[in-house]
């Protein structure tokens, strides 16, 4: 049995690894990373192209096709619920209650409405590789790793797609990374 179980570790360890791994996967541009110490959580608006962040210092909210924070707060957990799986929006989202995904749970899509998809991988754990799949392709079926992309190597906390399908999250405790589709869903 543990022979059965090592090879197949194996050969998925090999498709992972003919995996390319690129910032900017094709149909996808990457916005920006940026710096959030104490990173919790974060979440897509439903009504707009925003992400809110929560830190241990406040919530923010940044515009998804820019990179920049337009909003801030520095009340710690404000609006945050007691599991922390979502939290009152500020500034431009202050009306809606956003879903989280982050250090204590939660989640956002893993797929859009155009098929690609999301997986999170740990080949190298603790270290995760993040994947971003083609419509309806998958990095652990043989012959798809063509179709996927590495976009994220980190210890990840975070990741999602927005309600929309338009915009990539990753995040670890330290920092996040944005992506925005090049042609609009």
């Amino acid at each position: 049995m543990n022979s059965l179980r090592e090879n197949n570790r194996k050969r998925l360890i090999r498709l992972i690894d003919q995996i390319p791994v690129d910032e900017n996967p094709e149909g996808w541009s990457h916005i920006a990373s940026i710096a959030v110490g104490g990173l919790l959580s974060v979440g897509f608006s439903q009504k707009g192209p925003y992400l809110l962040v929560v830190s241990s210092s406040g919530r923010s909210v940044v515009h998804c096709d820019t990179g920049e924070k337009i909003e801030r707060d520095y009340e710690e957990y404000a609006g945050l619920s007691e599991l922390g799986l979502h939290c009152q929006g500020i500034g431009v989202i202050a009306d809606e209650v956003i879903s989280l995904c982050g250090i204590n749970g939660g989640g956002l899509p893993t797929g859009n409405i155009a098929g690609e998809g999301l997986e999170l991988v740990s080949p190298d754990w603790p270290e995760n590789s993040l994947i971003l799949s083609k419509p309806f392709k998958n990095a652990l079926i043989e012959g798809h790793q063509a179709d996927c992309t590495v976009i994220y190597r980190d210890h990840v906390r975070a990741f999602g797609f927005s309600w929309c399908g338009n915009y990539i999250v990753a995040a670890c405790g330290s920092d996040l990374d944005l992506w925005s589709r090049k042609s609009k869903l």
